[in-house]
This record gives C-alpha cells, sequence and structure tokens, in this order.
C-alpha cells in the first residue's frame, strides 16, 4: 500500500514532504463564517439576549451546535470563551481553578510573601474570564499579581460563553451553577472569599449546548432560552455544502455527484438502516470534500469504489460498517 501524497523523490527531507500534503483549511471549513441558521433559530438567539438568559441548544451532535456561539462572537464582534465539559467537571471550574500544589510547593520552597500571593495560583475559567472582561480595568486588575492584566483580557466589554456539552458533566452541576449562571457572579474562597461581579450592562452572553444524551433539571431549564436543532435537510444541507467549499480549491458545483452523495447521506440515516450512529452534518462536508479532492466531475455519477474509498469520514462505528457497505454496493447495481 503507498500513499500517493507522501510520495517525493529520493532524499527528499521529510520536512519538505510535510510541506507538500494539501489539505483543506479547517479553521475555514468548519468555521462560522458560512452558518447557515435554520428558521426560528435566530428568534431563540434575540430572546436570550433580551431576556439576558442563557441559551440551551440541543441536538446530535454534528448539527452546527458549537458553531452557534462562534456565529454570534462573529457577527456580535464580542470575544468568545469557551469551557468543554468533562466527566470530572463542577460549577467552580466554570469560574476559576487554584492550583493547591504549585502553592503548597512555593510554601516548602520558602520563597518570599509576594511569590505566594493568591492570585498568582489561580487560572480564570471561561465564564470568570467573561466577568473580569466586563470590569473596569482598575477593577480587573485587581485580581491579578501586581495588577497586570492577562491577554485574553481586552475590556471593559462583553463576552460570548460557550459551556459546550453540558450533558457530559455530573448531574448536579447545572443546579450548583444556576445562581451563578443567573446573577453573573462567583467568590473566590482562596482570596477571603472575595465576589467578582460582572458590571450589569456588560453581563456575558452565555451559550449552553446538549446533545440530549440525559435529561437536564426542570429547575435548570426554567432559567434558559431552549432551542432543539432538527437534523438538516438535504436541499439546506446542499446550500451548506456549496457555501464552504466556496472558497476551497476542490470546485465542489451542484450535479449528479452532489445528487448522489447527499442520497447516500440520507440513506444511511433512515431509520430503516438502523445505524447505532448515524452520520452528521459536519460529517458529510468531511465526505463531499474527500470525493471533491479526487477530481470527480460534478455531472458523474457517485461510483461505488469511489464512495467506499471514503466511507469511512460517514460511517464511525465497527457494527455499521457492513450494513453501509451493502447500501453503497446495491446502490451501484441499480
Amino acid at each position: 500500500m503507498s500513499f500517493d501524497w507522501f510520495k517525493g523523490k529520493p532524499g527528499t527531507p521529510p520536512a519538505t514532504i510535510a510541506q507538500q500534503i494539501k489539505s483543506i483549511d479547517r479553521t475555514k471549513f468548519f468555521g462560522p463564517d458560512h452558518y447557515d441558521a435554520e428558521p426560528g433559530l435566530a428568534d431563540a438567539v434575540n430572546t436570550a439576549l433580551l431576556l439576558a438568559q442563557p441559551l440551551l441548544v440541543s441536538g446530535e451532535p454534528g448539527t452546527g451546535k458549537t458553531q452557534l456561539a462562534e456565529k454570534m462572537a462573529l457577527e456580535l464582534g464580542l470575544p468568545l470563551f469557551k469551557f468543554e465539559t468533562r466527566s470530572t467537571s463542577v460549577a467552580q471550574d466554570l469560574f476559576y481553578s487554584f492550583d493547591h500544589v504549585a502553592r503548597f510547593q512555593a510554601a516548602q520552597a520558602g520563597t518570599d510573601k509576594a511569590a505566594l500571593d493568591p492570585l498568582r495560583f489561580i487560572e480564570f475559567g471561561a465564564l470568570g474570564r467573561a466577568i473580569v472582561q466586563s470590569l473596569p480595568k482598575e477593577d480587573a486588575a485587581k485580581l491579578f499579581p501586581e495588577g497586570t492584566l492577562p491577554e485574553w483580557y481586552s475590556g471593559p466589554n462583553r463576552a460570548i460563553v460557550l459551556v459546550d456539552e453540558i450533558d457530559k458533566a455530573p448531574s448536579d452541576f447545572p443546579n450548583d451553577a444556576l445562581n451563578e449562571f443567573e446573577r453573573h457572579y462567583f467568590r473566590i474562597r482562596e482570596v477571603g472569599g472575595r465576589e467578582v461581579r460582572a458590571a450589569e450592562a456588560l453581563r456575558p452572553v452565555i451559550v449552553i449546548t446538549s446533545n440530549s444524551e440525559k435529561q437536564l433539571p426542570d429547575a435548570f431549564l426554567r432559567r434558559c432560552v431552549f432551542f432543539h436543532l432538527q437534523p438538516i435537510d438535504a436541499e439546506r444541507l446542499r446550500r451548506i455544502v456549496l457555501s464552504r467549499l466556496a472558497g476551497e480549491s476542490l470546485k465542489v458545483q451542484s450535479g449528479r455527484l452532489l445528487d448522489d452523495a447527499l442520497a447516500l447521506f440520507v440513506n444511511l440515516r433512515s431509520p430503516g438502516l438502523d445505524l447505532r450512529k448515524r452520520p452528521s452534518t459536519s460529517e458529510f462536508l468531511g465526505f463531499v470534500a474527500a470525493l471533491a479532492s479526487e477530481g470527480a466531475s460534478p455531472d458523474q455519477a457517485l461510483a461505488s469504489e469511489l464512495a467506499l474509498r471514503h466511507l469511512a469520514t460517514l460511517v464511525k462505528a465497527p457494527e455499521d460498517q457492513e450494513a453501509a457497505r451493502r447500501l453503497v454496493l446495491n446502490s451501484d447495481r441499480r
């Protein structure tokens, strides 16, 4: 087996070969510039902004939940701070973490009093940064050693906070953060319980995403504006593909190839096929980009050989591979 994109003349330095690998610009390709919002989503965003409530967006993975926050930051010209939820996350992580081990080691080393300033051992989380961002410079400076503001501070200004995949967190995480989400403040216990509260006129805009993997508490839902992203229909998906690939050198156009790719995507998602993990919008974008990289004509049919070569971009569960292969091969015989 040989990989054509790694081929080079004998003696070519590996670094030179690496520079010759052609890849799409993922930041641009999967970025928010060409975000296509479905009907009703803009209304939900505007309602959340009006009521100063968190916007909770649910939907299947790959439907554009994270990109919504990026699009809002782009459109509003605001900085974006992301919090990636983990199974070990606690509510305090949204605001700050304190490195107790580093401070203990500094104390053991006998360093001077200034070096033991607790502010030196604080790392602000996404919501903590957004709250600090809302403060005047002189107030924000008091939260950092020697009053030196970090690079991420560009205030006083509002900021977008993305709490991504909140359903990954332990069940008590949403309720533990209720007051802070609503009132936009937190306390730093290690600095005498100092309260840090957002400036009222510059309160953070909070976007929370959920993959709908578990039910969120009613008390939490009551404080949010909610929107569920539906799976994207074929025609809207066509527009997204053409828009996002317009900036790439792949020359994707409407035609038989794209029609067949869309038909394959729809069939793979059909309930009758019963895949454990159905392909998402982002995975379809990758599939079409891979097809286009082969130099196939927009008017040609999607041959099974070509589809199978790039099927791994769409089908990610081992138990789904054989069913997907049969679907591709049967489609080619029709």
